[in-house]
């Protein structure tokens, strides 16, 4: 029997663009492998501008060279700093962030008009508005944060760049202000994952149907951090349950006053693998799995697994990316672990492995299961469904015939021949044919038996042990005809003579 296993699934969840890290300063070359977007850190007018400006060139020079893209913190370029708790409009503003993007530009790190073609991906306004006194004005966003929105849609060579700010859990007393930016975030500390879903479905609830999501979940510990971070997975999830998010970005990978991802194996476990999906679409999903359903034990077959690429990028053959044994990952229960693409997979395509697996050697029910792998990175998507194959021992018996061949009688034309066989299957069947199998008859149903074939003439027949119509074994038998008629003794000479 053939196990054909067309697997439907649910509506696809939307994909984060983005996997990286706030504040990721100094960070980057130990994240570059599993992100593709950094977030550069600035702080306020503590520091001159100029002090600034080097540390977002030295951060950006990193991030080309990874072909990473970054969001640049320019609060300090568009706002007045000074009083932490009162953020005040900068009358300089334009001419300071002008003066920043005419050495993005001149270092290459920002081409005028073209997010996608720039290193510099969004202009990070403000972090946590509502903690710098620029809450809602009757009804409206703070005159501030319109005013240093502004300075970046009226300069030509960013007007059409993202501008994006994070929220706290106090988001509701600026969310006026937060519908200003085009990518709009939220953290949410301290906070069980319930807890922050409520906030994001409400957060989102608020937005512009246009606007982009952050999703910033705790990931570290100690300073304003508890211990209690949010679960990695679920957070991906989420990620994928918003459809308008546009990044990924836990709080932190690491700090100098906290425990951030970098530190806490657990975290940076599943933060790396899940970057690692973002970064390459790793994402994919079982189409249809065929198999037949009851193998012999050590025998061959060929099998076919349809998975489908669920993300915007393309799987290219000859990388890491595979088929995997799965259920448990890694078994080599069918022969083989893993199946290679058998060519580029592009974004939403289907691919279908054809490869051959070998039935186990002891019988049993064994598990037959597979998920896609990027070894070195991470498993992905969902599993195909799993299936159990009944593994047996393959059919087995003897027949025999006797005599063989048997005695014609002389002027007769057939001959007697018992039939003998054994079999290890309760479907056994002997089948009488010509010796090219045609013209074939039932002769006898049993697992074993013995019975008698009168009929056997000059003409070679075939008997044929089956189970379930496949044959096991065979014995060819005929019969021979008698050269010379049976002995008759003489007549008796005499009428005293008696006959025997």
């Amino acid at each position: 029997m053939l196990l054909i296993a067309m697997l439907c699934c649910g509506p696809a969840l939307a994909l984060p663009k983005y996997f990286g890290y706030f504040a990721n300063n100094t960070y980057q070359p130990e994240t570059q492998a599993h992100t593709n977007i950094t977030l550069i850190w600035t702080g306020g007018d503590d520091h001159p501008l100029s002090t600034w400006d080097n540390l977002i060139l030295s951060e950006l020079a990193q991030a080309k060279g990874y072909g990473t893209k970054a969001v640049v913190i320019v609060t300090s370029h568009l706002l007045d700093t000074r009083l932490d708790a009162q953020y005040k409009t900068d009358p300089f503003a334009t001419a300071q962030f002008a003066a920043l993007v005419d050495k993005l530009v001149a270092g290459g790190y920002l081409v005028p008009g073209n997010p996608e073609a720039s290193t510099v991906a969004s202009f990070y306004v403000i972090d946590e508005p509502e903690m710098h006194g620029l809450s809602d004005v009757a009804g409206g966003p703070h005159p501030a944060l319109v005013y240093a929105v502004n300075v970046i849609r009226n300069n030509p060579a960013t007007a059409n760049f993202p501008t994006s700010a994070i929220e706290s859990q106090d988001y509701e007393v600026s969310m006026q202000g937060m519908r200003l930016f085009d990518w709009a975030g939220l953290d949410h500390y301290p906070g069980n994952d319930g807890d922050y879903r409520n906030a994001l479905t409400d957060f989102t609830n608020r937005m512009r149907p246009e606007q982009k999501l952050i999703i910033v979940p705790q990931a570290g510990r100690g300073g304003d951090l508890d211990d209690t971070w949010h679960n990695p997975e679920y957070m991906h999830f989420l990620s994928q349950a918003y459809g308008q998010t546009i990044m990924l970005m836990p709080f932190l990978w690491g700090h100098s006053a906290m425990t951030g991802t970098r530190a806490i194996p657990s975290l940076r476990n599943s933060y790396t693998a899940i970057g690692y999906q973002v970064k390459y679409g790793l994402y994919g999903g079982p189409v249809g799995i065929s198999v037949p359903g009851t193998m012999y034990t050590g025998h061959y077959y060929n099998v076919s697994a349809t998975f489908n690429n669920n993300s915007d990028k393309t799987w290219p053959a000859g990388s890491n990316i595979s088929l995997g044994s799965f259920g448990p990952n890694d078994n080599t229960t069918w022969g083989l672990g893993r199946v290679a693409l058998p060519h580029n997979v592009g974004p939403y395509q289907n691919v279908t492995f054809n490869f051959t697996v070998r039935a186990p050697s002891a019988p049993g029910y064994y598990n037959f299961q597979w998920k896609m792998v990027a070894d070195g990175m991470a498993w992905f998507g969902t599993e195909s469904q799993p299936l159990t194959i009944n593994v047996v021992s393959p059919p087995s018996g003897s027949i025999s015939a006797s005599p063989n061949p048997c005695s014609i009688p002389y002027g007769g034309s057939t001959c007697i021949s018992r039939l003998s066989w054994n079999s290890n299957r309760g479907d056994a069947e002997v089948w009488v044919s010509a010796t090219d199998g045609s013209g074939a008859q039932l002769f006898a149903r049993a697992q074993n038996g013995a019975q008698n074939a009168p009929w056997i003439s000059t003409g070679t027949l075939r008997f044929t042990l089956k189970s379930g119509g496949a044959p096991i074994t065979y014995v060819d038998v005929f019969g021979v005809p008698s050269a010379e008629p049976p002995y008759e003794p003489p007549p008796c000479p005499t009428p005293h003579c008696v006959e025997p």
